[in-house]
């Protein structure tokens, strides 16, 4: 049998966004599984993740001008990581500030939102995904993280 490649998109970028509120919440969406998501988006080639973020939350949550916070990570798959990247996948990882109403506002827009506090994150972590956004959350928090942007591993 002769099985031909089928060329794709040199590369699949995506963002988490880690919407924060001002009580130190993170906003998770439930998954069909039980377990929960942090909120991504797709990005086209070159898309701004920044802004392609700004618009998703307005739409998406009603979270006008959301605050980015300076603490950012991306991440880079290489094609040896697993079976399920069939190209390199870039995820910049998104930390969003927002207050409390608004962190209400976006927990009660679905049927399957959560707001769990760091403590929860680290009690539940592996009932939450990607997992890996949430060593940048910790360092974000808890202040040992310097500003700017971080490579993820």
């Amino acid at each position: 049998m002769n099985i031909r490649h089928i060329p794709g998109a040199q590369q699949d970028r995506r963002a988490l966004l880690l919407l924060v509120s001002d009580d130190r919440q993170l906003l998770l969406c439930g998954t069909c599984c039980g377990d929960w998501t942090i909120p991504s988006i797709h990005l086209g080639t070159d898309d701004e993740p920044a802004h392609q973020a700004r618009t998703h939350l307005t739409q998406a949550f009603g979270i006008n001008n959301p605050r980015l916070a300076a603490v950012r990570g991306v991440h880079t798959s290489s094609r040896d990581q697993g079976w399920e990247y069939e190209r390199v996948t870039q995820t910049h990882v998104l930390i969003f500030r927002m207050s409390n109403a608004e962190a209400r506002s976006a927990y009660e827009s679905g049927s399957r939102h959560t707001l769990w506090t760091l403590d929860d994150l680290r009690r539940h972590r592996r009932r939450v995904t990607p997992q890996g956004g949430i060593t940048l959350l910790a360092g974000f928090l808890e202040g040992w993280l310097p500003d700017g942007s971080h490579t993820l591993y």
